[in-house]
């Protein structure tokens, strides 16, 4: 379902737009000291999507993880990334740490473009235990691109419940 505006507060219209690190808006929303919570993480050889510009197989780093703080889950993102575009200190901070891959381009300086391919909310009944709500439970969500230097590096879906963030 596309996205009707008036449905949405201030800060989810920030979150939806916002080309910059979800991680430290939501800090400043509530708070509260962020992390991330891995749900699922694995390096797997595969024919990639055709907007992620790979010829052939090459590895992917899929990636599902909570933003949480205190109060609970914020967050979840969904993620698939060209796991030899990132550098070595990345990889290995994405393979041995909980640390938000955004504070890790931050840190690093690295230099990207985010490009917002879809919004929407509906209902994400596979996430909506993580939230304590029912599955029919609409969340709102953007998915992107993340490009450096004209390559994408990975796309990444967040989303979160429609009655968070009010």
């Amino acid at each position: 379902m596309t996205i009707d505006q008036n449905q949405l507060s201030l800060f989810q219209k920030i979150l939806l737009a916002t080309d910059g690190t979800v991680t430290d808006l939501i800090a400043l929303y509530t708070g509260e000291s962020i992390r991330v919570k891995k749900i699922e993480q694995a390096i797997r050889q595969e024919i990639a999507s055709p907007v992620l510009q790979c010829s052939g197989s090459t590895s992917l780093l899929i990636r599902k993880i909570l933003l949480s703080g205190a109060n609970g889950n914020y967050l979840f993102a969904d993620s698939v990334f060209v796991f030899e575009r990132f550098s070595r200190s990345i990889r290995e901070q994405l393979l041995n740490s909980d640390k938000p891959i955004g504070l890790m381009w931050k840190d690093e300086r690295l230099e990207t473009y985010r490009e917002i391919i879809e919004q929407k909310v509906g209902p994400c009944a596979d996430i909506a235990a993580h939230f304590d709500l029912p599955e029919s439970a609409p969340f709102v969500s953007r998915t992107y691109l993340i490009y450096q230097m004209g390559k994408p590096l990975g796309a990444i879906t967040e989303k979160w419940p429609l009655s968070y963030f009010r």
